[in-house]
């Protein structure tokens, strides 16, 4: 019984990795022998050669010069109204959320 049990789970394991060996192995092998593909519709590859990445040109959030400990800019007036406007968001979102 036991016996049995170990070869045809051999059996089973070895038929998959058969199966993800060919599913690996197959589009590497089909690329060589297909040439004409369709073209992607709707200019869904993503484009290459563009730098996009400008997020580390300036600081954001708390980095700004001239923020506060609570990241807001301005003088004192605004940012204890922005202050305030944030705890209440913070108040209704807390008290909402669940």
């Amino acid at each position: 019984m036991r016996r049995r049990r170990v070869i045809r789970y051999a059996i089973l394991y070895f038929t998959l990795l058969i199966l993800f060996v060919v599913l690996i192995v197959a589009p590497l092998i089909a690329a060589k022998f297909i040439k004409n593909l369709p073209a992607l519709p709707m200019n869904l590859v993503q484009p290459t050669g563009l730098n996009n990445n400008d997020t580390t040109a300036s600081h954001t959030g708390n980095g700004l010069a001239g923020a506060d400990a609570t990241g807001a800019v301005g003088d004192g007036a605004t940012t204890a109204a922005s202050t305030a406007t944030g705890a209440a968001r913070r108040w209704a979102f807390n008290e909402f959320a669940y």
